[in-house]
């Protein structure tokens, strides 16, 4: 503060040169608030997000092990499977060498055989894709990831439609409602644009400004000291504040339609999902309790008979693969089950895996 054009400090008893200048601005009550809550709801945003991605990566798991189970269980009923028609080959063998049986029998016994080899080594490349995709979620090169033998998972169904009841839809919408990742995130969003919206809506409202400074003046004179108060005035708020929070709260109208139209979506998914389950579960018992063991029984007569002349080779041959796709329906369907239950559990929120 000195005059000019002398720029003399003794030329007037104003004059001064500026030391020390402390400045505060004073935003309009709510704002910081509202700042604070915005960066609260996305703090809930992110953390919601981990925890969506976390049951996701939980769910993509137990479906990359169920496959590799089914894998495994594949090759096991493929090597029972061509075990018989080991035998088939050996019965027509002795048949057509005694003149019991055209020749025809034991060609088409080793065709079958030959066929079968070409479906093993189609579930052979079936498991490595699967371990591939197990080692790509787990970060790994080797094949450590156990899983149980067919007969154990045999076993393992039994308990599980015993074991493994169903909720009422009711009660799976109440723990959709409160559990489910993504819809927690999508809450989280739109409690964010909520109040984003809020934040915008107050921008255009004046904050306040308060300063003291001290300065120094020559001559012996005693030092200034100045206080000063201002106001923003917001002069073009109808060009710049007033669209944005219009903006925002078209932001957190949106927010709400897709949460609402995410949930309408899941509860569809969930309630597919869980009759899926209840029918898988029928399958699971029908084909453990009477499909397979009427299929061993069934291919077990029809190679007895054959050996005796009372039964076409036809017979013998589709008997076996009637028990082969039994036992393969088997290990698909307990995969299956696997499968939808971790996404059930994922639908609902249940952190299973920890």
């Amino acid at each position: 503060s000195v005059p000019a054009p002398s720029f003399d400090l003794a030329a007037a008893d104003m004059t001064q040169v500026p030391l020390i200048s402390l400045r505060q601005e004073l935003p309009f009550p709510g704002k910081q608030g509202a700042e604070t809550a915005v960066a609260r709801a996305e703090s809930a945003v992110a953390a919601a997000s981990r925890a969506s991605v976390e049951v996701s990566l939980a769910a993509a798991g137990a479906r990359a092990y169920h496959d590799l189970s089914f894998g495994r269980s594949a090759l096991e009923v493929w090597r029972s499977r061509l075990t018989l028609a080991e035998q088939a080959i050996a019965v027509a063998q002795v048949r057509y060498e005694t003149g019991a049986a055209p020749q025809t029998d034991l060609l088409r016994a080793r065709l079958r055989r030959a066929e079968l080899q070409e479906e093993g080594r189609q579930l052979d490349a079936a498991l490595a894709a699967a371990r591939a995709r197990a080692n790509a979620l787990r970060a790994g090169t080797t094949d450590s990831i156990a899983t149980p033998a067919l007969d154990a998972q045999r076993a393992l169904a039994v308990a599980i439609v015993a074991t493994d009841t169903a909720r009422t839809d009711t009660l799976l919408l109440r723990d959709l409602a409160a559990g489910n990742p993504e819809l927690r995130t999508a809450l989280a969003e739109v409690d964010r644009a909520g109040r984003m919206a809020r934040t915008f809506a107050i921008a255009a409202r004046p904050d306040f400004m308060v300063e003291l400074q001290t300065g120094v003046r020559r001559t012996g004179r005693e030092p200034f000291v100045s206080g000063m108060v201002g106001v923003t005035v917001p002069l073009w708020s109808g060009r710049k504040q007033a669209p944005a929070a219009r903006a925002a709260q078209l932001d957190a109208a949106a927010a709400e339609r897709r949460y609402d139209d995410l949930a309408a979506r899941l509860a569809g998914d969930l309630t597919g999902v869980a009759a899926n389950l209840s029918a898988l579960r029928e399958r699971i018992a029908l084909t453990t309790d009477e499909i397979i063991p009427l299929a061993e029984a069934a291919s077990t007569s029809a190679l007895q008979r054959y050996q005796v002349g009372g039964l076409d080779f036809t017979a013998v041959l589709d008997s076996q693969d009637d028990l082969f796709r039994a036992r393969l329906t088997l290990a698909r369907l307990i995969a299956d089950y696997g499968t939808a239950r971790a996404r059930l559990a994922a639908l609902v929120g249940e952190e299973w895996y920890r």
